[in-house]
């Protein structure tokens, strides 16, 4: 199960750089005051080491808080924000971060296995009735995935069959 939740975490990573880069050539000025809200007071957040992690929070005050990333610590040069794109691996779950105004602030939360939950109680494995009943029916559902959005983030659960196969907090557009 571990093994499925790191490549699904991969492939949701990966799909989000190459979804942001699919739009570098154009012309977006203005594009990064619409993605890059002030930190807001969403209902969806996720909490690891009696911290709370919330979607363009300073991401430098959350690591610090966190320790060191036991994965491990990656960045490369954004395509979708200036500077870079920042990727911290902890045990159960990673952290995107990208740079505004000088500051390094989250992008997006993945969870990575089944040892952690969202503060609803829903983790990777579990049923989808139980997601819609933790969360209800205000949702929007397209390719195979449950969004939820609320002020600047969305919570996005990924389903494959009945399951969830991943939870991720990312901005929202």
């Amino acid at each position: 199960m571990k093994r499925k939740s790191l490549v699904a975490v991969a492939v949701l990573s990966a799909s989000m750089m190459l979804a942001a880069c699919g739009n570098a050539g154009q012309n977006n000025a203005g594009s990064n005051a619409t993605q890059a809200v002030a930190q807001s007071n969403s209902k969806y957040y996720f909490t690891a080491k009696n911290t709370d992690l919330k979607i363009d929070g300073n991401l430098t005050e959350y690591t610090t808080a966190l320790g060191e990333p036991s994965g491990g610590y990656y960045e490369a040069k954004s395509c979708a924000f200036d500077g870079m794109d920042k990727f911290y691996t902890y045990d159960s779950f990673v952290l995107q971060g990208y740079q505004k105004d000088g500051q390094d602030r989250l992008y997006a939360i993945t969870l990575s296995d089944d040892s952690v939950k969202t503060k609803e109680g829903v983790r990777i494995g579990d049923k989808k009735d139980k997601v819609v009943s933790a969360y209800g029916n205000e949702y929007k559902e397209e390719n195979g995935q449950l969004i939820y959005t609320s002020e600047n983030t969305s919570l996005v659960f990924v389903i494959k069959g009945d399951t969830v196969e991943s939870i991720q907090y990312t901005m929202s557009n």
